[in-house]
């Protein structure tokens, strides 16, 4: 069977820790399918300095599909390192992938399904053991626990959230009151307060409540500005702190290279093949 190249596409980032993240999992896929995996970006990676990233620049969507590359390949595969259906992959990405094959003929693409879907309770299993692993290694004695996405305007993607946060309370045997699931924002009014609450807010009210120990749980799948070392999460969470010096927080880390993760992609390629 002629396979077709295979794109590992994430949102992109301007953190070099992010792109390393990427180029692993995409490295790990080459070795253990029989697809060529290249990482790349949906937008910004391409800015990242190559000296930060081993003298090997990152590749945007953009990039690439204009590279002799990009040029030269006829049938392009598509695996988004995506939790649900956001509408970089659903819309903008479309859009250049269609504006790529009307310049040849004979090209084509096929775009796979993202991470999560109806039924599955792989992510939440994937966070459980996250979870579960930093409370015995910290010795933590019944947490609270905090499952904080980026926030979106999409309701699709928020039920992703919802959907891998009912498995999670399910997995952990947590009562609603020890559990919730939070975003980092949202956008203002009515329409988007699906992303209610957000993890700013719930840490205040936990605070305010005496509750001295929280597992913010990340479900993200890159550390980048939002979950990476530094980042608006980690601020969010150290503001909390301050206010209120009883209650200690600690962070997961992000999903992308978590074992359970990784066997989702694979899958998704090998059904591929034998379909």
């Amino acid at each position: 069977m002629n396979l077709p190249i295979c794109l590992l596409v994430d949102n992109g980032s301007l953190r070099p820790e992010a792109v390393f993240s990427l180029r692993r999992v995409a490295e790990k896929l080459s070795v253990e399918t029989d697809f060529e995996v290249l990482p790349v970006g949906l937008l910004h990676s391409n800015k990242i300095n190559s000296c930060d990233l081993q003298d090997v620049k990152a590749e945007t969507i953009g990039t690439f599909l204009s590279s002799q590359r990009g040029k030269q390949e006829k049938a392009l595969l598509i695996l988004p390192l995506f939790l649900g259906p956001s509408l970089g992959i659903t819309e903008w990405l479309v859009t250049k992938l269609d504006e790529w094959k009307k310049e040849e003929s004979d090209r084509s693409y096929h775009i796979l399904d993202c991470l999560h879907a109806d039924g599955d309770h792989r992510l939440a299993m994937a966070l459980a053991g996250e979870i579960n692993g930093l409370i015995e290694r910290k010795s933590l004695s019944e947490p609270r626990v905090a499952m904080v996405d980026h926030g979106t305007p999409i309701h699709e993607v928020n039920i992703v959230r919802e959907q891998v946060g009912a498995s999670l309370c399910k997995i952990l045997n947590y009562s609603d009151s020890g559990f919730s699931t939070c975003s980092m924002e949202r956008r203002d009014g009515d329409l988007y307060s699906f992303n209610e609450p957000l993890l700013e807010g719930l840490l205040m009210k936990w605070g305010k409540e005496g509750v001295r120990e929280v597992v913010v749980a990340l479900f993200f799948l890159l550390s980048g500005r939002h979950a990476g070392k530094g980042g608006d999460l980690a601020k969010i969470c150290k503001n909390a702190s301050s206010l209120f010096p009883q209650m200690k927080i600690y962070q997961t880390n992000p999903m992308a290279e978590h074992e359970i993760v990784f066997g989702i992609l694979k899958e998704k390629l090998e059904v591929f093949i034998s379909r």
